[in-house]
């Protein structure tokens, strides 16, 4: 299945993987990770078996992606870029620690493009403090470790006392909760899928 390929975004070869005809779901790894990661945990499956089309992304410098003009502080602007040189209008994004951060970013800064979002484990989220509200009435899932020594509890507490229609479920102790119990978090993902995401 996995099928991979390349886009240019901004002057960057970037590498992803995009797989089935339905509603765009767009993976995005933590820094440590790559595109594949979404595959290897199983995340990547769950999402085409539900019927959507899944993306799953390199960002800059990381797997088979160029490095270049975006860094960590700007990947979510990058997040958006990429869906534009796909024509992507909107999507539900799913990120993790810094990928969470993204997918946090592209639902402050540019609500209209996003129909959900799940943040796991997303990092620096006071960076967006002022801008939260704007993803109210959006579904955003918030999927944290109990002991996460990375990115704080406080950062999903600041998106749940900001928007309303976020919700938090606690997975496992780590900051990579989702690597500690695939099978849990894929349950999660499937279910929020099927049950938030209105086609």
């Amino acid at each position: 299945m996995y099928t991979e390929k390349i886009v240019k975004v901004n002057g960057l070869n970037i590498h992803y993987y995009d797989d089935g005809n339905g509603y765009p779901v767009l993976l995005v790894p933590g820094i440590r990770y790559n595109a594949k990661t979404w595959i290897d945990v199983g995340t990547y499956d769950i999402i085409y078996n539900e019927k959507f089309r899944v993306i799953s992304i390199d960002p800059p410098g990381q797997g088979k992606s160029d490095k270049g003009i975006y860094d960590e502080d700007t990947e979510y602007i990058f997040v958006k870029d990429f869906m534009d040189a796909l024509g992507i209008k909107d999507a539900v994004i799913v990120g993790a620690s810094s990928g969470g951060y993204a997918a946090a970013g592209v639902a402050a800064n540019f609500p209209e493009r996003v129909k959900g979002a799940v943040i796991v484990g997303g990092v620096r989220i006071i960076n967006y403090k002022e801008k939260l509200k704007n993803m109210e009435g959006k579904p955003i899932l918030l999927i944290w470790g109990t002991k996460d020594d990375i990115a704080p509890i406080s950062n999903a507490h600041l998106i749940l006392n900001s928007v309303k229609s976020s919700e938090l479920i606690y997975l496992g102790t780590q900051h990579a909760c989702y690597l500690e119990k695939p099978k849990e978090f894929n349950e999660l993902i499937r279910n929020y899928l099927k049950n938030k995401i209105k086609i």
